[in-house]
């Protein structure tokens, strides 16, 4: 329980890598929000944590929109009293990648999220927060054309957000990380592993994974409440990658 008596506030916590952070930090006694734009994905998470003990709640929210994430953070302190941790999750189908919503969706949100969060923790006293990023915000990514350049400028955007944040507010007991993903089965990567052989030919051939294999989300999950944790008291700035061994090569 090395979160107990935190107060959590996930953005894009009803599925995926928001879904297995939000659940890993409530297994280590945070009391989770719930904030997405998806309202049936947000509850189930909340009902789960619920189910197994725990406390959470839902909060309706689309990162994009600034006053909506205001929100989103004043229900959270106004309910529970106090903010602790923000992660930052939210995410969308590679389909739906224009230049200008990746921005906003993995740059923009996260800063809205990030700078009404940290009015908060400076408040308590402190506080911690953890981004999702990606291997594309540490190296180049696959974009075939300009316009799908929004992803990974967006993830290096965030990446250099969090280290900013985390120099800061280093003095005022606010830590800051960002959590580089490699290749997780989530329902957003579902087209790259529902192949007939589950997407391993593009692991162990293509990608050449030095574990040779798909990550899961709650090997996502497990970092963030970790780095949310007093047990990564000295880790701030930094992006922690998770990838399987890939960029090791």
């Amino acid at each position: 329980m090395k979160l107990k008596n935190r107060v959590a506030l996930v953005v894009g916590g009803a599925s995926g890598l928001g879904r297995a952070s939000a659940e890993a930090c409530a297994e280590e006694g945070a009391t989770i929000v719930v904030a997405d734009v998806n309202e049936a994905g947000g509850h189930d998470v909340v009902s789960g944590i619920r189910a197994a003990g725990g406390s959470a709640s839902f909060v309706a929210t689309d990162i994009t929109d600034e006053p909506a994430v205001q929100q989103a953070v004043q229900a959270a302190v106004q309910e529970f009293g106090r903010l602790d941790i923000l992660i930052t999750s939210a995410g969308a189908e590679a389909s739906h990648h224009g230049w200008h919503f990746a921005i906003d969706l993995y740059l923009k949100g996260p800063y809205y999220a990030c700078k009404y969060a940290l009015e908060e923790m400076e408040r308590g006293g402190g506080g911690v927060i953890v981004n999702i990023a990606s291997l594309s915000g540490v190296t180049g990514s696959m974009a075939k054309t300009v316009d799908g350049t929004g992803y990974p400028c967006a993830k290096h955007g965030v990446i250099g957000l969090t280290r900013t944040i985390a120099l800061a507010y280093a003095k005022k007991n606010i830590r800051a990380n960002a959590i580089c993903p490699g290749y997780i089965r989530t329902d957003l990567t579902r087209p790259m592993y529902e192949t007939e052989d589950g997407g391993q030919t593009l692991i162990s051939d293509t990608l050449r994974v030095p574990l040779d294999r798909w990550g899961e989300p709650h090997e996502i999950g497990k970092v963030a409440a970790f780095l949310a944790s007093d047990d990564a008291s000295y880790i701030t700035g930094q992006p922690i990658i998770v990838d399987g061994g890939f960029m090791a090569r």
